[in-house]
């Protein structure tokens, strides 16, 4: 009767725990707005050469960057 009592504590634990995760995943994608930017191609290449990264991350670090010598952030 107890082992019964306490899997149905962990099936209800459980989906707790992927309610509140759908609910954090769903605030953080409010906080965030994709953009769609266009490149040229050789600057894809040369980026893709110098950062050995992605594209995105190498976007990204150079917006932050350019935020904070603006003292935007």
């Amino acid at each position: 009767m107890a082992k019964k009592s306490f899997l149905q504590n962990i099936e209800k634990v459980k989906s707790s725990a992927a309610m509140s995760e759908r609910e954090e995943s769903a605030k953080s994608d409010k906080e965030k707005k994709k953009k769609l930017i266009t490149i040229p191609t050789q600057w894809e290449e040369k980026i893709r050469e110098y950062h050995g990264g992605t594209v995105s991350a190498y976007i990204l670090i150079a917006l932050q960057e350019r935020m904070q010598r603006d003292g935007l952030i």
